[in-house]
């Protein structure tokens, strides 16, 4: 091979180097610029159970009635929707809403004073069940979130406007037959009372998104949310208290914007 060869041959080789180099480099893709808006679909599950009990006195033939009731609600099963929208430096506010309903049992015992007799009551006892409680809240948040390569993580606190409803006990019915020596609950009709209380709430979310234009993916979430509830079930009952929210995990798809 003449030296002239040789030359010619070094560069065409160099010129194919040159036009090689960028389709390769071309080759790996970029990461996509981080998300602004993060739309978050779960189902949700709240795990704190809430109890509260009552109780009420009534006069029946020239002495007191007492009735006390008490309610236990189960594990809550429901979906939440949410808008998180990053304003600076992955900094910004979170929107969301979310729904949990629950059964509620409970038990219901009642002194009734004998109607022939002073200073003589009768007891009974009954379960309640066919009740149910429910729990809706808005969350007006602050959020911050980071994007790690596939992983997106989130971490929210703010507001929570609740919306509570409960199935309580109206007023027990009875099986009250001469000569009045037994007392039977043959009925324990319930009536929804709610409630609007303010609470707050905190949690965190981590996500992993998928492909290369990483614009959907599936998540979990934690959030503890509170917010102290009185309920009133008739006018002659107590006001009972307790807390709303609690403990819940959600999963989910995601969709990055």
């Amino acid at each position: 091979m003449t030296r002239s060869t040789r030359r010619l041959a070094l560069a065409v080789l160099a010129s194919a180097c040159l036009h090689a180099w960028p389709s390769s480099a071309s080759a790996q893709a970029p990461a996509p610029p981080p998300a602004r808006f993060r739309l978050v679909l779960d189902a949700a599950f709240g795990l704190t159970q809430p109890s509260f009990s009552d109780s009420r006195t009534l006069t029946e033939y020239a002495e007191q009635t007492t009735i006390r009731t008490s309610y236990e609600a189960g594990v809550g099963i429901g979906a939440g929707v949410a808008l998180q929208v990053s304003l600076y430096r992955g900094l910004g506010i979170l929107v969301g809403y979310s729904h949990v309903a629950r059964d509620l049992k409970g038990t219901v015992d009642v002194s009734r004073p004998h109607p022939l007799y002073l200073n003589r009551p009768r007891t009974a006892s009954a379960d309640l069940s066919g009740y149910g409680y429910t729990e809706s809240g808005i969350d007006l948040d602050l959020a911050f979130a980071r994007t790690a390569g596939h992983l997106d993580w989130a971490l929210f606190a703010g507001a929570t406007l609740f919306q509570v409803e409960a199935d309580m006990l109206q007023a027990p019915t009875y099986d009250d037959t001469y000569p009045y020596d037994e007392l039977a609950i043959t009925a324990t009709p319930s009536t929804p009372v709610k409630e609007s209380p303010t609470g707050f709430n905190v949690g965190g979310r981590l996500d992993y998104r998928f492909g290369s234009a990483r614009r959907f993916g599936a998540g979990v979430q934690v959030r503890y949310s509170t917010a102290s509830v009185k309920l009133k079930a008739t006018p002659d009952a107590t006001e009972t208290s307790f807390n709303a929210g609690g403990l819940s995990v959600g999963a989910g798809v995601r969709v990055y914007f």
